[in-house]
């Protein structure tokens, strides 16, 4: 049996103080330089202490070192430390307590609620009392261990299968369960199972993601088209989501410029987000073990899902997915810190969005920013499907048949080929900004002329546009016509105040020659 007692923990002695010291210091050891020798001293000095009678003055010591160190931690500017983001595997009991101790709650029984975690047994003090020698461990050697990158990566499209297959993976895994558990303890869902454990709502909720990612056909959109798609979320959608314009059932999208989302002056902006998933959804337990049910409730309609929004709760009932097509979104982000054998990207957020719905202006600061350009993305993808003017072209990445084996045993269903997505045509470059200029060609227009990208509402049947101006026998489309060039190939380019690109390239060009400026 373990050595606690039922009184009130007394303060540390100089003598539990040294015990922690020591133990904190062999954690270290451990995670810098792992030898057979180090482990088992931490071993045996971490089964001395769970059978001493004073283990919980010895305990508060280390939580109060851990609660210094996260100090430490956050004044380095790596942020805020997470228990269950850097130490997946450990239970959720565990660690929320420990989270609790690291965020340093006023809560003067913590050392009392630590002491009765692990007071079943010496083998359960010994697990806590590890576990948080671990904790002081990353937080004191995480800012040399695992480096924070000032700067967001994109992702290498030719990394994007395995990554896809390591997400896949990693959401079957406890671990997974057991984060996303503490996740939706701690109330940080908006759109979460209609279910009293949180395990049981992270398991529906694991399960339905896994099977997007599993059966996402991959994109890759490059850094031009990025912000092409951008430029048009800031314009608004005109028009409702249709699923013809959707390019794929489930999808994973891979920005080449990572999306930077606005936030209110003086909060910390979040993460950028580097990707987005999309499937299906109909608001009830697809894909999730077959005894899970939702929490039964009085009355004749039984919730399946609950929204937390800023007005409150509302209560969502499956639905036919068919008759009403709704997609959900997943936002993906990279973790703040490289933990080694953590999953290279972390789901950040999510939304669901309807097909009779239209986005409407781009609502800053909120998930809808980035839905907006997502929506932007299936647009250019899907615009060759409705007109003769498409604007991007896409060139297929196969997959190895030895990788391709390689992801079907790790739970991909999907070909994992990449579709790399750019825009057809390109802006013209500073150097050809002035040519020399030809003999005229007898054609209308002896100069190129820069048009600036516009919308508009392509109809799918002219005949019918004049007699059924209500759109019931016919519909529009909504189109993007991107920044082109209009004129001879051989003409010199004018600038002209409708084009955005000619003016920078002509005040940059001016900059450039201003002696003035430049000695500035």
């Amino acid at each position: 049996m373990s050595g606690i007692t039922d009184h009130p923990s007394s303060a540390p002695t100089a003598q539990d103080i040294a015990l922690a010291e020591r133990l904190v210091a062999l954690a270290g050891e451990a995670l810098s330089g792992p030898t057979t020798q180090v482990a088992d001293q931490l071993r045996a000095h971490t089964a001395h202490i769970a059978l001493l009678e004073r283990q919980g003055p010895v305990m508060g010591a280390v939580l109060s070192m851990c609660r210094a160190a996260a100090e430490r931690w956050q004044a380095g500017g790596y942020g805020h430390f997470s228990v269950a983001r850097h130490m997946p595997s450990v239970a959720p009991a565990l660690s929320s307590l420990l989270q609790a101790a690291v965020d340093g709650d006023a809560d003067p029984q913590l050392h009392d609620r630590a002491r009765r975690a692990c007071a079943a047994s010496a083998e359960d003090a010994q697990k806590l009392i590890a576990i948080s020698a671990g904790v002081h461990a990353l937080l004191e050697a995480g800012p040399r261990r695992f480096p924070a990158k000032t700067v967001t990566e994109p992702i290498d499209p030719r990394r994007l299968p395995d990554l896809r297959a390591r997400l896949v993976s990693a959401q079957q895994g406890k671990p997974a369960v057991n984060q996303l558990a503490i996740a939706l303890f701690e109330n940080t869902g908006t759109l979460v199972p209609y279910l009293d454990a949180a395990d049981d709502a992270a398991r529906v909720l694991l399960a339905q993601e896994t099977d997007r990612l599993a059966k996402a056909r991959l994109y890759h959109v490059d850094e031009e088209m990025t912000e092409a798609a951008i430029r048009k979320a800031e314009r608004g959608r005109k028009g409702p989501l249709a699923p013809h314009r959707v390019p794929a059932r489930r999808g994973f999208i891979a920005f080449g410029k990572p999306l930077v989302r606005t936030v209110p002056e003086g909060e910390e902006r979040p993460a950028d987000v580097v990707a987005v998933s999309w499937g299906p959804w109909a608001a009830d337990f697809a894909h999730a073990p077959a005894h899970l049910r939702p929490t039964p409730v009085a009355g004749p309609r039984q919730p399946f899902w609950r929204w937390f929004g800023p007005n409150g709760v509302r209560h969502i009932e499956p639905f036919d997915g068919r008759e009403h097509p709704t997609w959900w979104l997943t936002f993906w982000v990279r973790p703040t810190h490289a933990v080694p054998g953590a999953p290279p990207l972390m789901a950040d957020n999510e939304t669901t969005t309807g097909a009779t719905e239209t986005p409407g202006p781009m609502q800053l600061g909120t998930t809808d920013e980035v839905a907006h350009v997502v929506f932007a993305c299936w647009d250019f993808i899907t615009q060759e499907q409705v007109t003769k003017r498409p604007i991007t072209q896409q060139r297929v990445q196969p997959r190895k048949p030895t990788d391709l084996r390689r992801d079907r045993r790790k739970g991909v269903v999907d070909d994992s080929a990449v579709h790399l997505v750019t825009l057809r045509g390109r802006r013209p470059r500073p150097a050809e900004s002035a040519p020399a200029a030809p003999a005229p060609s007898g054609r209308k227009l002896d100069y190129r002329q820069v048009i600036a990208e516009y919308d508009r509402s392509h109809c799918m049947n002219p005949r019918l546009h004049r007699d059924d101006p209500d759109k019931e026998r016919h519909h529009h489309e909504e189109i993007t016509v991107i920044e082109h060039v209009r004129g001879p190939d051989s003409a010199p380019l004018r600038p002209t105040k409708e084009s955005r690109t000619v003016r920078q390239l002509t005040a940059e060009t001016a900059a450039a020659a201003d002696p003035e400026q430049v000695g500035g």
